[in-house]
């Protein structure tokens, strides 16, 4: 499993599993970032401290420590 901070520009995935602890899981949820989710990466800062991800339909944008507490598959997995 990869971290959605292991991402590319373009890159799709499927979220398996969140290991953030609350807040930070709660704020995710309720943006849509949940287990079974497509996730595709839109753009990141040259320094990969954000990312700005379409998460089904929702644009999210994610601070580094959120990223990389979102564990996703390749979507052809």
């Amino acid at each position: 499993m990869k971290k959605v901070s292991d991402l590319k520009i373009g890159d799709k995935a499927i979220v398996k599993k969140i290991i953030a602890k609350e807040p930070v899981k709660g704020r995710l949820s309720a943006m849509g970032i949940i287990k079974g989710a497509n996730v595709k990466v839109l753009k990141h800062t040259l320094a990969k401290q954000t990312w700005d991800i379409l998460a089904n339909s929702t644009k999210v944008g994610l601070r580094e420590e959120e990223a990389k507490n979102i564990l996703v598959d390749d979507e052809n997995e």
